[in-house]
């Protein structure tokens, strides 16, 4: 659920343009040329039905092609908002704990230009779609968010990580198969659309997915296990937010797996 936008507004006219030069960077969406043996591979490919049914989703054909009704965009954007300030907070948590140096301070200069981007485009989309800042988290976001939350206490770094990823990959991915099939001319929402052809968090989310790499290579099967679980779990928290902003049913969304 993290919005890709830049912080100054005014290059989303030049995204626009370059759009369709940065889409085929996740025609496969796994950002980065992953080794068939790597835990991303693996987990990419595991997550599959998740992702499948995601973007089978109403919310995301209605959206690509600007059909959606503004009340479930509104509402979805509601919950994001809650969502992503307190995401936010947690990844500078887990930024701090990391021990390496040079990959704390990546994860915590990753996490302020997502705090950034993300308040320049909520800004820009409370002002065009009047948005309620002081909506109440759904079940949905509650849950999701509880669900980060013990990863990040459990205090295991390729855990806490697995659990977080969902948020800042298979977001991304979604929102890139948004771009390719999104019908832009006269869409209400190309603005939002239009933010996912950014190359700088591209290249982030390419370190990201290196460091975990790296980090799952050296840990046992055990801690394996469960960055598989806690990255499927969080994988279906992604698809209970998209269903929630369509239906605002928060036992259908819950319950679909």
């Amino acid at each position: 659920m993290r919005n890709l936008a830049k912080s100054n507004m005014k290059a989303l006219s030049k995204l626009l343009l370059v759009v369709l030069v940065f889409s085929f960077v996740f025609s496969s969406c796994k950002t980065k040329e992953q080794e068939n043996s790597s835990w991303t591979s693996h987990i990419w490919e595991k997550s599959q039905p998740v992702y499948k049914e995601i973007i089978s989703l109403p919310f995301i054909a209605e959206l690509a092609y600007g059909t959606l009704p503004a009340d479930k965009f509104i509402r979805y954007l509601e919950q994001d908002e809650i969502y992503c300030r307190n995401f936010d907070r947690q990844l500078l948590q887990f930024a701090d704990s990391i021990p390496d140096p040079e990959e704390r301070a990546f994860f915590k200069a990753f996490a302020q230009a997502s705090i950034d981007s993300e308040d320049a485009m909520h800004q820009l989309l409370i002002e065009q779609y009047g948005i309620d800042s002081t909506a109440l988290p759904s079940r949905v976001t509650l849950e999701y968010y509880s669900h980060t939350q013990e990863a990040l206490d459990a205090g295991v770094k390729e855990v806490t990580l697995a659990a977080m990823l969902p948020c800042l990959w298979l977001y991304n991915c979604v929102g890139y198969d948004i771009l390719h099939n999104a019908n832009l001319e006269g869409n209400p929402y190309k603005d939002w659309i239009a933010a996912y052809g950014d190359e700088e968090y591209t290249a982030g989310m390419n370190r990201v997915l290196e460091i975990i790499d790296k980090w799952a290579a050296t840990v046992d099967d055990d801690v394996l296990s469960k960055m598989d679980e806690v990255f499927i779990e969080a994988a279906w928290f992604e698809y209970a937010f998209w269903d929630y902003g369509y239906t605002g049913d928060e036992e259908r969304a819950l319950g679909a797996h």
